[in-house]
């Protein structure tokens, strides 16, 4: 298979990557099911195993890895996944026109969220939630786009009364993840988990003793291994709309969900804070001076 996975569904791109994290035997269980996953459905787990010359518990162990309860979960989830698939065409074509292009954009969007949604880790995000909200001060980095969605969480942040900032410039962000104390969060948003200066901030972030919640992509990653918390987003992706341009849609979804999370757990006391900055504002567009 080839190394772009971004056309395939989140539970075929998450094999892909768990493949070169595993051993020989769960390694041959892994090339078997992405190579040919529809027959791989009309399967027992004792034929997988014949098949690959491996045991039924290796076959496990793979499901396992996944976060699926056993191998029945895994082969209907997995059908879904290939169904859903099968009848979407969101891929953008050259000679494409304009409505389609609206269509497909809109589309693939859409399944973004219905991606992330289906493999994010629930317990992840629950645990990410209670660290915020018991934090003191919240910090948000990134670069590039990953940059533009940590603004944004600061917005969201700032609205809330929260003590929030988010920092764009590596020289900045690494200062602050240094001086984080353990009573604050930092936020680390990048979508490869890979780009040194981010997995570097939040390790200094780790070290301080902050808790550290990552948005990524799927797989294990540098920025995965320095965080407390790793909410994982994906999406689907072509020529002109790569997967880490794509998945913004659902790294906004994320803090959104985060943030109104947080505000429902504080309530009246969150909606009283907002409707006071309210008020303040409206005094200040009213005075004359």
């Amino acid at each position: 298979m080839s190394g772009d996975t971004s056309h395939l569904p989140p539970i075929l791109r998450r094999l892909h990557l768990l493949r070169g994290e595993v051993g020989v035997a769960s390694g041959r269980v892994i090339e078997y099911i992405l190579h040919d996953p529809e027959g791989f459905l009309g399967l027992t787990i004792a034929e997988l195993s014949e098949r690959t010359g491996t045991g039924d518990a290796t076959v496990v162990r793979v499901v396992q890895s996944l976060g699926f309860g056993g191998f029945q979960e895994f082969k209907l989830q997995l059908s879904r996944s290939l169904a859903v698939t099968r009848q979407t065409n969101i891929g953008v074509d050259a000679g494409d026109a304009a409505v389609t292009v609206l269509s497909k954009v809109f589309d693939g969007a859409g399944m973004a969220l219905r991606d992330t949604l289906g493999h994010l880790d629930l317990e992840a995000f629950s645990s990410a939630v209670q660290a915020v909200s018991l934090s003191r001060h919240i910090a948000l980095i990134g670069l590039g786009w990953s940059g533009l969605i940590a603004l944004d969480g600061q917005q969201r942040g700032l609205r809330l009364g929260l003590s929030c900032a988010a920092h764009t410039d590596p020289s900045a962000f690494l200062q602050v993840s240094s001086l984080l104390e353990p009573t604050d969060v930092l936020i680390a948003v990048s979508f490869s988990g890979a780009s040194q200066d981010v997995v570097r901030a939040a390790r200094l972030a780790r070290g301080a003793g902050a808790s550290v919640v990552a948005i990524t992509g799927l797989g294990r990653s540098p920025l995965t291994r320095a965080a407390h918390h790793t909410l994982t987003s994906s999406a689907p992706g072509d020529r002109y709309r790569p997967e880490g341009l794509n998945v913004r849609f659902a790294q906004l979804c994320l803090l959104d969900a985060l943030f109104t999370s947080l505000h429902a757990s504080q309530e009246p006391y969150m909606s009283e804070r907002i409707a006071r900055a309210r008020d303040a504002r409206r005094e200040l567009n009213a005075d004359p001076t």
